[in-house]
């Protein structure tokens, strides 16, 4: 099962849209080894830096134009950005849109809650309004398997044609809140029921078959964080329950990681942090062995 655009959020979205569609990969035979590049958070903005977090928009276009690059000359498999391609404008696609078409690899996106706040406000004002679309799927390649995991699926960001999205979100905060857990802020979101069910058996279907499983989101599970998925902990037991070997996200910008049992939860630094810093990174997959090399900032490790 795959969750992807309606038609008519397709042809809302337009070119953008392509951004958000799950790319095609043939199903191979196993080969014992992948290899993919990794870029979280470019969040882009026509806009003066925000010296307080240290976030410089424009210099995004830069810093991702040589990534890109660098990713070009490097044999890879695909290419993963872990949302908020851009920070806050729709405008803000136009420019980013030339980038990524210089990508040579297939490129797969996951949603970010800037991006889906852009999103979602877009297509709310269309006649009549579209909800936010509901962005998770997964995909073979080389035998690995790989599910990406929506963390805008209930959250403040789903608008009016979201039906009973939006009033679950403000409960969910709410309760949190109440809880003092620290994820609880507006800026974070959660996976509803129907995904959870879509995640749990995608991932039986997968150990049933023997596949190694990377699940890739925007939203940190582990360490604990003010950036993390609203229900961090039942998603990061599902993983660790059926084996999931990494998972990978953005968000925090300063980055993170956590073992839990044997699963890497890693979260990657953010692009648009810095003047001239570029974190991004190259993971290597061979059988259960996990390479990540870091560029820039991003820290290297070998799991």
């Amino acid at each position: 099962m795959n969750s992807l655009l309606t038609a008519e959020q397709w042809q809302a979205l337009g070119e953008v849209g392509t951004f958000y569609h799950r790319p095609a990969f043939a199903e191979t035979a196993s080969s014992g080894r992948v290899r993919f590049g990794l870029i979280a958070d470019p969040q882009y903005a026509d806009a003066d830096p925000d010296m307080r977090h240290g976030r410089y928009y424009r210099h995004s276009l830069r810093k991702l134009a040589a990534a890109i690059a660098d990713l070009n000359d490097t044999p890879l498999d695909f290419v993963v950005t872990l949302g908020d391609l851009v920070d806050r404008a729709w405008s803000s696609y136009g420019d980013l849109l030339p980038l990524y078409g210089r990508l040579r690899h297939p490129h797969v996106t996951v949603m970010g809650n800037h991006d889906a706040d852009t999103v979602s406000h877009y297509l709310a004002g269309r006649q009549p309004p579209l909800g936010l679309p509901k962005h998770y799927f997964h995909f073979l390649v080389n035998g690995y398997r790989f599910v990406v995991i929506d963390g805008n699926d209930i959250s403040l960001y789903c608008n009016q044609a979201n039906g009973d999205d939006l009033p679950e979100a403000q409960r969910m905060l709410a309760q949190l809140t109440a809880d003092g857990k620290p994820q609880a802020q507006s800026w974070n979101g959660a996976l509803g029921k129907a995904q959870l069910y879509w995640l749990e058996k995608t991932l039986q279907a997968a150990q049933a078959r023997q596949e190694t499983v990377i699940v890739l989101g925007h939203y940190p599970l582990a360490p604990v964080n003010s950036h993390n998925l609203w229900n961090d902990e039942i998603v990061a037991a599902l993983l660790c329950r059926y084996g999931v070997r990494a998972y990978f996200g953005g968000h925090q910008h300063g980055g993170g990681y956590q073992r839990i049992e044997g699963t890497d939860f890693i979260t990657l630094k953010g692009m648009v942090d810095g003047e001239e810093q570029t974190p991004y990174a190259i993971v290597e997959l061979r059988g259960s062995a996990l390479t990540l090399h870091g560029r820039g900032p991003e820290i290297g490790r070998e799991l």
